[in-house]
């Protein structure tokens, strides 16, 4: 079967991140895989897999990258493309519609039917949710419910599962090996959507005087972060660390994981962490709230109570027993209700279906 996985860009990021490895699952079952995309940090690892790769300037225009999209779709003899996030999607069905009416469309929903401009979405042959937050948005933008498949991403336990705090790494970013420590790994597109500007705010109190903070990402509003670390006198406590291409190590530092984020179609990073065996706090938003169960493997917070964030943050901090106790929850969660195996094969028999 000829796959070709379409999406905006591809660098480092929660959807991108999937989309790496359902190409590396989907190669590895003999599946002949292919991918489309604005380019990206990203594209040299499936390029070193012998997956063809193809440029398209999705985010400039999706008229032009549906166009081109055909050009691919019909020299490789392509049977699916999955398209991953909103602007790859209405490329995928433009091109449908124009060019290759009989070559079946799958969404993956990542994110919001945030305008009028996406009720396109609606009409591929199959829309994946990434969670129930997503698939009830979905189904209230006008998705048949037939069309619409619950299907988490799963977690790859061979890179994210629970290790000792890396000490030696710790000392190479100065953070005391028994300092407690809290790790955000998520895009810094503003000091608000993610949450970063709210613990700047937490690393600032009483409370926290001794804490670090590992961060991990980054985007345009980076910049605006580091001056804020510098203005605040933190430097030596938050520890900016940027892009990474696999994370797991630098979260190992941790001994929390969080992301007061202002909306989560899914919280990749924080199933990750918990992965690892890290309890998770984080606000109770989107599809977050499907991933933490509050008080046993971490704490889901009101959005915006940034009071009791802190609390819960804290509670922690001076309950090892809890810590452990929540994380070894956290990992058990995990391993059960997000697997890979579990995701690989719904994806793959939708293919199946769609095709038949």
């Amino acid at each position: 079967m000829n796959i070709l996985l379409l999406i905006p860009r591809f660098n480092v990021g929660g959807a991108e991140s999937h989309v790496l490895r359902l190409a590396i699952l989907l190669k590895g079952k003999g599946y002949n895989v292919y991918l489309a995309s604005g380019g990206g940090q990203l594209t040299h690892k499936l390029r070193a897999l012998n997956i063809p790769t193809f440029f398209l300037p999705i985010r400039l225009s999706t008229d032009i990258s549906a166009f081109f999209l055909a050009r691919i779709i019909k020299k490789y003899h392509i049977q699916i493309v999955h398209s991953h996030s909103a602007a790859a999607g209405i490329t995928a069905l433009k091109c449908k519609k124009r060019y290759c009416h009989d070559v079946p469309v799958m969404y993956t929903a990542h994110g919001n039917f945030g305008n009028a401009k996406e009720k396109i979405l609606c009409q591929a042959d199959a829309i994946i949710a990434v969670s129930k937050c997503v698939k009830s948005i979905a189904l209230k933008n006008g998705c048949p419910h037939s069309k619409v498949h619950l299907i988490y991403i799963g977690i790859n336990n061979k890179i994210f599962f629970p290790r000792p705090i890396d000490t030696d790494l710790r000392q190479k970013y100065t953070i005391p090996p028994d300092a407690f420590c809290l790790a955000v790994v998520a895009r810094i597109k503003n000091l608000r959507n993610k949450g970063h500007g709210v613990l700047l705010d937490i690393m600032q109190s009483p409370q926290a005087k001794n804490w670090h903070l590992i961060v991990l990402g980054s985007g345009k509003g980076e910049w605006k972060l580091l001056r804020q670390i510098q203005k605040l006198h933190l430097t030596k406590r938050i520890h900016f660390l940027g892009r990474k291409n696999d994370v797991a190590p630098y979260v190992a530092m941790a001994d929390v994981i969080t992301l007061p984020s202002y909306f989560e179609t899914f919280g990749l990073s924080i199933a990750e962490g918990m992965a690892m065996g890290k309890p998770a706090v984080a606000y109770a938003v989107g599809g977050i709230t499907e991933i933490i169960t509050d008080k046993k493997d971490g704490f889901l917070i009101p959005y915006g109570q940034k009071e009791l964030l802190l609390q819960k943050l804290d509670l922690l901090a001076i309950n090892k027993t809890m810590r452990t106790q929540m994380g070894l929850a956290a990992t058990k969660n995990i391993t059960a209700s997000f697997s890979e195996t579990v995701m690989f094969e719904k994806i793959t028999a939708l293919y199946r279906d769609i095709i038949s």
